[in-house]
């Protein structure tokens, strides 16, 4: 209140007046002089407290134009904050100040709420001191957090939700599908972090199961990458096949090529066969000698014959 273009006031202990058709007689004047203190004789009419001042009680007695204040400046009425900070503010110990349930912000007093309480403009909903950037908006009548934050404390904070690979403090902030908290978001046991949508994916449990990427698949692979997610289901890639109990996806390892499990190991005629000494072998069939290194050349004969022998035996004997 105060200032030009603001309501007309009653001085000296009458009411505040609403136009010149409405003033008593005590609020009559012709020339300034006739008004109190910090106030003009407003079209030679009426008075009318002076820019920067508000009508208020000057004492138990009397009443006239006192200035107005600001957070921290002097004041001896609630009214000299109001008309700068708002209903929400007080003269408190000969200062203005926010009251109790209140906030500044802006240079006004705001009643103060947490997230989930009523409110009726942004500003209302307070979390301590603000960021650069707003975490909590007035949606509807109730303090919300902003798309992507989560509260916290009752309400009282607004954290960012968390994607796969980042810091998080609890579950609720790892935002997704399959994530969890463990320090960081990661991805839930059967999930598998999918690096383009840097999500996580439900992992498939069995060959043949429908899948949408490669990465579902993975946990189906005895060797690395011998799995795919060909035409909607899992499926072992063209180098590879299926072995083992349960069944995964091994690339395929010809006799006298260099193995770990005897999965890998299978002949032209898909005979199942053996990693023995590190080498693929079988019972019936022969290794090419290329597969052994290269080339004949670069193992003596006798050694060569030798080998050969040796994974022979041990194949018969171990069957």
């Amino acid at each position: 209140m105060g200032g030009w273009g603001l309501c007309v006031l009653a001085l000296f202990g009458l009411t505040l007046a609403q136009g010149p058709e409405k003033r008593r007689t005590g609020n009559v004047c012709h020339v300034d002089m006739e008004c109190p203190d910090n106030a003009f004789c407003r079209q030679s009419s009426y008075c009318v407290c002076k820019d920067g001042f508000v009508y208020a009680a000057v004492n138990s007695t009397h009443k006239g134009c006192l200035k107005e204040a600001r957070m921290g400046e002097e004041c001896v009425q609630h009214i000299q904050c109001h008309s700068t900070m708002g209903v929400h503010s007080e003269c408190t110990s000969g200062a203005c100040a926010c009251a109790p349930n209140a906030h500044l912000e802006d240079d006004r007093c705001y009643e103060t709420a947490v997230i989930g309480d009523r409110c009726v403009v942004d500003q209302n909903c307070y979390l301590g001191e603000q960021n650069t950037e707003r975490q909590a908006f007035c949606v509807r009548g109730y303090c919300t957090c902003q798309l992507q934050f989560s509260p916290r404390d009752n309400g009282t904070r607004c954290v960012r939700d968390a994607a796969l690979g980042e810091e998080c403090e609890d579950q609720l902030q790892c935002a997704g599908a399959g994530l969890e908290c463990r320090g960081t978001c990661r991805c839930r046991e059967n999930w598998v972090a999918h690096q383009d949508t840097n999500s996580c994916v439900e992992a498939v449990k069995a060959l043949n199961e429908a899948c949408e990427y490669d990465v579902q698949c993975e946990g189906l692979s005895g060797s690395p990458g011998a799995t795919l997610c060909l035409g909607g289901a899992c499926a072992c890639a063209y180098s590879a096949r299926p072995a083992g109990s349960p069944l995964r996806c091994w690339h395929k390892r010809r006799p006298g090529q260099e193995c770990k499990r005897d999965e890998e190991c299978v002949s032209e005629e898909d005979e199942q066969g053996y990693c023995l000494a590190g080498r693929c072998t079988c019972k019936t069939c022969s290794p090419d000698a290329k597969d052994f290194g290269g080339g004949a050349g670069n193992l003596h004969p006798p050694l060569f014959m030798c080998a050969i022998s040796f994974l022979f035996v041990a194949a018969i004997l171990r069957h």
